[in-house]
């Protein structure tokens, strides 16, 4: 595999997140940069965490975003023919060293993205469904997870956890992002909708995809963790089904009666 200059490459990194935004295209070039270029993985996330420390706050999020993206493109096997497989597993142990050097900055750049402000807590709700998502794929660890977790306690939604906050709309976190958002003119409210809007449709494409190489009881305890208890609003469901149910034979049996 080709090393670029780490000069080079930290240069090239930093102007493709100059003009990052929040559009999934370009967060996939810059992670597939990333990823590709995972030799100077620690020059190129020293940039990232330059860069947000220079940003406003509601762009930050875009930069989490790239992260998100690189730790999905590196969590999938290289696969090839076996006369690859030693190139393959030089590619792979450098695309991996993303995950190390990410879990020791991960709180660090989460506190970043959603400092105590208006804005921060605009970024809240996103930065859920990107927690959610690496606990989902099994990214990091329970610990650092819950680290993570504890930074966005109480955070703009009274301490919901990131499985919770997973179920909230796209429209709704679009529209706590446009009311905390303060100063954000009238177009850059509508374009970051937009762009909430292709993220959870992603999300929701994404939802399915799990690591090829982890213990097939994993997906179940996922779920079994995500899922929340039997409650009154479950009862209420299950009542107005048998309803409709039963409504249903009685329409049936008097169709067969005549």
């Amino acid at each position: 595999m080709d090393e670029m200059d780490p000069f080079e490459a930290r240069l090239l990194f930093g102007n493709m997140l100059d003009n990052l935004t929040g559009a999934q295209p370009t967060i996939d070039r810059v992670a597939g940069f990333a990823v590709k270029n995972s030799s100077v993985a620690d020059n190129l996330l020293d940039c990232m965490t330059e860069k947000l420390e220079k940003l406003a706050v509601p762009p930050r999020l875009n930069v989490l975003l790239v992260v998100d993206a690189i730790l999905l493109a590196v969590s999938r096997r290289t696969r090839g023919t076996a006369a690859a497989e030693e190139e393959q597993q030089e590619e792979e142990d450098a695309r991996r060293s993303w995950v190390d050097l990410i879990r020791k900055d991960v709180v660090r750049l989460v506190r970043d993205v959603v400092p105590e402000s208006p804005a921060g807590d605009g970024n809240v709700p996103q930065v859920r469904k990107v927690v959610s998502g690496w606990r989902r794929k099994g990214v990091f660890d329970k610990k650092v997870l819950a680290s993570v977790d504890k930074l966005l306690a109480n955070r703009a939604g009274g301490g919901a956890t990131a499985e919770q906050n997973n179920n909230t709309s796209s429209n709704g976190n679009a529209a706590t992002a446009a009311e905390s958002s303060g100063g954000m003119k009238h177009q850059e409210i509508l374009r970051r909708i937009e762009e909430d809007r292709e993220r959870h449709k992603r999300h929701k494409e994404d939802a399915w995809i799990r690591p090829s190489n982890e213990p097939a009881h994993c997906e179940l305890e996922a779920y079994w963790e995500t899922t929340s208890d039997f409650n009154d609003a479950d009862w209420f469901e299950l009542a107005a089904e048998n309803s409709n149910y039963r409504q249903e034979l009685e329409l049936l049996g008097a169709a067969t009666s005549r």
